[in-house]
């Protein structure tokens, strides 16, 4: 998808975003965050720790940039891309129905 106005052709307005395309593209960037998980997952166990990591870790020494590396992608993995693919799953696949389910639960919670 294009970025900028001018990348947008004036003769070829995209198509209206229905409920149904916007879950699609929702599955469609799960699909591709997953990839990035993986890409990640691949690299955070290829790259080999330095043997003083514990001690990195403890505040005992500084970072070196393979300890950089390995905590940033954990906590990118864990905080950042696993909650974020778990959203856009459920409003890729959740009804009117699920969410009127899930109201109604919510307003029984709140009248106790």
């Amino acid at each position: 998808m294009p970025s900028c106005p001018e990348c947008i052709s004036p003769h070829f307005p995209p198509p209206a975003w229905t409920v149904a395309r916007a879950q699609a593209a929702l599955d469609s960037a799960v699909c591709q965050l997953l990839a990035v998980v993986d890409l990640l997952e691949a690299v955070h166990a290829g790259l080999p720790p330095p043997a003083d990591i514990n001690q990195r870790q403890e505040g005992e020494k500084p970072f070196d940039v393979a300890t950089d590396i390995l905590a940033t992608i954990e906590c990118v993995l864990e905080d950042d891309l696993r909650p974020s693919i778990q959203s856009l799953q459920r409003s890729s696949t959740v009804t009117d129905a699920d969410l009127e389910q899930q109201y109604r639960e919510w307003q029984k919670k709140r009248i106790v």
